[in-house]
């Protein structure tokens, strides 16, 4: 009916401004739904939009579109409110229209083609693979895997990718602490680093690799060195002569250790997203674009395109990018003095490579904290001649884990973090899912704890749940009773469907198709939760005041009907969340 009504007004604009010499041909016709009886069922502002072009008020404007439009039988009355609101008044069985749509559609009801086949790569989590995922990485988890969903059912071809930030210092921290702990555990009396990783998951690395090889990595000599490095480890430059001491020590064995690490943690997030319900389908790897090899991106050749570009600039034995002819604030280093490539020539090539593998869009999803990374990123491709509008990035805001109403500390470095593995195993994956994705990505979230495991009301997700199982169970009862649902007959007497609160849920059904088409066009699937939530709450107050299973079998058929398409739809936007529309509870 929406369209129908835009559809209508987009006629009578044209017709206006043809009669006026104006081309409305770019004026947005809006149509809202009313939130108060009183004032119809649909309104529009279209008359306050075009008034100034008019040199006319919005309500003498009013009356000219309303005695332009045509009459449409399901239309009962139309009446103009306030300024020069057009108030849209339509006739009660109209509604029963989409309960034919939902019916037809099934499991498919809400999805449409406007991506059009177009190739989208949806890049999210790529936490650094220096230990288990925590509650902190929850967020963009749960985010990216139902963006990834909602794109899929609005016709676009989605890979989901993980970048797995296998280089550079991290990864040397998160070696030389397994080896720490290693030595320790094999009996070696050493201070560990004040700056490495200090969560119980090195401890049960360092007994892994122990377990694989017994003496293999052990002190042999310069134990008194290290002994002395270990108690001058105050700051991050301690730190870094202790891993070039490690290095140096240990040789190709450094790098034995570090793949060892890497291969585990790996493992264990690959695990952990699995039961999260999240899936990528590709694994891209930072360490590949420095094998040099043909077919796979390479730094060096990045930096070598922006260098014949005329962007790179020699200064303090250092090698720079000119991002700030592109809009950045500052210009930023690609190669280091010494000849290390930055994380920036490392983002550099792997955006690059995104670009050349064909993708229409390029949506990254990132934390709040990488917001300064966006500009010289663009900067980037923009210098190397690739389309800014094919780039996006979602910024996921903080969650704040909220235990007994405190909230908890997540420091991976520091081991002071809650796994996400835990939270699973307590609130349920299902629970934590919806809990991250129920609030707009870019606005701070408490995660309740003691909520997400209530069973009432106030939690949304069992709200939305129990929906669907109340409706299962009229049907079950039905059932038992040795009866079952008149399909044709219900659909012959869907005009008996005339109550407010029948008619409320037809209007909050038809609304679905839309609220998808939102959420995957504005990268909001927090739309979706709510929109279940209003569902919900119309679906629960019409159960407590009416009966389905009565002795006139017209209005009975008529009311499961309904109740099956509700059943339906729940069904449908819960399945976009990755979540269980359970049969009872």
């Amino acid at each position: 009916m929406k369209n129908d009504l835009i559809r209508i007004l987009k006629t009578v604009l044209k017709e206006i401004g043809e009669e006026n010499g104006i081309d409305f041909s770019n004026k947005k016709v809006s149509i809202q739904e009313s939130k108060e009886k009183a004032h119809g069922d649909y309104a529009s502002n279209l008359a306050m939009v075009i008034a100034k072009d008019l040199s006319k008020s919005p309500r003498e404007v009013a009356e000219k579109i309303t005695s332009l439009l045509p009459p449409e039988e399901w239309i009962e009355r139309v009446n103009i409110a306030g300024p020069g609101f057009i108030n849209f008044y339509l006739k009660k069985d109209t509604h029963n229209e989409i309960l034919l749509r939902i019916d037809e559609g099934g499991k498919s009801f809400g999805t449409n083609n406007s991506g059009n086949g177009e190739r989208v790569l949806i890049e999210y989590v790529s936490s650094n693979p220096t230990g288990p995922l925590h509650v902190g990485h929850g967020r963009g988890a749960a985010f990216g895997s139902v963006l990834s969903q909602l794109f899929r059912i609005v016709g676009y071809k989605v890979d989901e990718e993980y970048y797995v930030n296998d280089q550079g210092r991290q990864m040397n921290i998160l070696t030389i602490s397994t080896w720490l702990r290693y030595l320790q555990q094999n009996g070696q009396e050493l201070e560990f680093s004040k700056k490495g990783y200090q969560g119980e998951y090195v401890e049960q690395l360092a007994k892994e690799l122990l377990k694989e090889e017994r003496t293999k990595y052990n002190l042999k000599e310069n134990e008194s060195d290290l002994l002395e490095l270990l108690e001058t480890q105050e700051t991050e430059e301690d730190l870094d002569k202790l891993i070039e001491w490690g290095k140096s020590f240990l040789q190709e064995n450094f790098e034995e250790i570090r793949e060892f690490s890497l291969r585990a943690i790996m493992s264990s997030i690959k695990e952990d997203l699995k039961l999260f319900g999240v899936n990528h389908n590709l694994w891209f790897n930072e360490s590949s674009m420095y094998f040099n090899k043909v077919g796979l991106p390479d730094i060096d050749k990045s930096i070598k395109l922006l260098d014949e570009s005329g962007f790179l600039y020699e200064k303090e034995e250092a090698l720079w990018f000119k991002s700030t002819e592109f809009g950045d604030d500052k210009d930023r280093v690609v190669k280091r003095a010494n000849g290390d490539n930055t994380y920036f020539a490392s983002d550099i090539s792997y955006h690059l490579d995104k670009y050349d593998r064909g993708y229409n869009r390029i949506i990254n999803v990132w934390g709040a904290d990488h917001h300064g990374y966006l500009p010289r990123v663009s900067a980037a491709m923009e210098a190397l001649g690739k389309n800014q509008d094919r780039l996006e990035v979602v910024f996921i805001q903080f969650a704040n884990l909220l235990r007994n109403g405190k909230k908890v500390s997540m420091s991976t470095r520091g081991g002071e973090f809650i796994p996400l593995m835990e939270l699973i195993e307590e609130v349920s994956s299902e629970a934590a899912r919806f809990f991250y994705i129920n609030r707009k990505a870019d606005q701070h979230l408490d995660f309740d704890l003691d909520l997400a495991k209530s069973q009432t009301k106030d939690n949304p997700l069992y709200y939305i749940q129990y929906a669907h199982a109340r409706i299962c169970g009229v049907f079950e009862t039905l059932k038992k009773e040795g009866r079952k649902l008149n399909q044709d007959l219900g659909l012959d007497n869907l005009d008996l469907l005339n109550l407010d609160k029948e008619i409320e849920i037809q209007k909050m059904l038809l609304q679905y198709p839309e609220v998808i088409s939102r959420a995957a066009e504005h990268s909001e699937p927090h739309l979706i939760c709510y929109y279940l939530k209003d569902l919900s709450g119309l679906f629960h107050s019409y159960y407590n005041s009416e009966r389905f299973l009565v002795d006139n079998d017209k209005l009975m058929n008529s009311r499961l009907f309904l109740l099956k398409g509700t059943k339906q739809v729940i069904s449908n936007g819960l399945e976009i969340l990755g979540i269980d529309a359970p049969q009872s509870m």
